[in-house]
């Protein structure tokens, strides 16, 4: 089950998400978690920070942006931030880093993946792309999250790397969407 935090801004659709979040926990689904902050959409910054921190208790895997860390957990340093997110009961956090790659974080540890140079087009569906080719990574192995190991998504990370590293060549954010072996040429 996967969610962001535009469904957060406003009632009744925040009740509704929170709900679902809730019902999908109990059902046993893994929650994934993308809170894609755009301030325009928020009232205040209080009222984001307050609505985009109630859910984490309730997901398992959670991407955030270098942007995002202090938002969402008081903490600029990405280390610092998914340790503060593992010790709310994350399993995996994944920080992304721009350019540089992406920070992956659960008990076991935390590692960078660096990231692929791209000539930069149009960034829309970065993080979009990125979190889709991490998240199929994931369901691939056939594992519960918790059941990965860092090497395991370190690996998963890179294919999420070389996902957004070649939306950004494109324009839009559909159109600009990999496939599969666009995906293996680039980290071949």
């Amino acid at each position: 089950f996967h969610f962001g935090s535009l469904s957060l801004t406003d009632e009744p659709c925040r009740t509704a998400t929170y709900e679902a979040v809730q019902e999908a926990k109990k059902a046993g689904a893994v929650i994934s978690y993308d809170p894609n902050y755009r301030a325009l959409l928020w009232g205040s910054v209080e009222e984001a920070m307050k609505q985009m921190r109630e859910p984490v208790p309730y997901v398992d895997v959670m991407k955030i942006s270098d942007e995002e860390t202090a938002l969402l957990t008081g903490a600029e340093d990405p280390y610092e931030a998914s340790a503060r997110l593992i010790e709310q009961g994350v399993k995996i956090v994944v920080v992304t880093l721009g350019a540089d790659g992406a920070l992956v974080r659960t008990k076991e540890g935390a590692a960078v993946v660096t990231g692929y140079s791209a000539k930069v087009v149009d960034t829309t569906g970065a993080g979009d792309s990125f979190w889709g080719g991490f998240i199929s990574q994931l369901v691939a192995s056939g594992k519960q999250p918790e059941k990965l190991t860092l090497e395991e998504l370190k690996s998963c990370v890179r294919f999420a790397n070389a996902v957004a590293s070649l939306c950004v060549t494109r324009r839009g954010a559909i159109p600009a969407m990999p496939t599969k072996e666009e995906v293996e040429r680039r980290m071949a």
